[in-house]
């Protein structure tokens, strides 16, 4: 019924109005933010198809929009190590807005189930 969202709490901001209602929006302009996340699909990876192995904690990347997902790309090899959950979707509006991304590799493992943490923030506002 006219209702907008993923339908999940995140959805809604952590903060309080003066009245105690919580929800809309925060003041924060998103596209400025930095964010850590963990990669998804990183077995299905470039770099992890080509290497069998995942980028090293201290790597650079660069946020890029590639086959309809917005992926962290190595800066070394050039292929993407892995897709931003599709909670930081928004992002595709700010690159088209002027912003671009980069960060580091902070954590990652390679196992049953690779594993690729990145923090990253804007480098290029417009």
């Amino acid at each position: 019924m006219g209702s907008t969202g993923s339908g999940s709490f995140t959805d809604y901001t952590k903060t309080r109005s003066k009245d105690g209602s919580t929800g809309g929006t925060s003041g924060e302009d998103q596209c400025q933010l930095s964010i850590a996340c963990l990669l998804e699909d990183v077995a299905q990876s470039s770099f992890y198809n080509t290497k069998q192995d995942v980028p090293p904690a201290g790597n650079a990347v660069l946020i890029q929009f590639m086959s309809h997902r917005i992926v962290a790309v190595d800066t070394i090899s050039g292929e993407d190590c892995g897709a931003l959950p599709t909670g930081y979707n928004y992002l595709l509006n700010c690159m088209e807005n002027g912003y671009s991304y980069a960060g580091v590799v902070s954590n990652s493992s390679n196992g049953l189930n690779p594993i690729i943490e990145i923090d990253i923030r804007p480098i290029t506002t417009p």
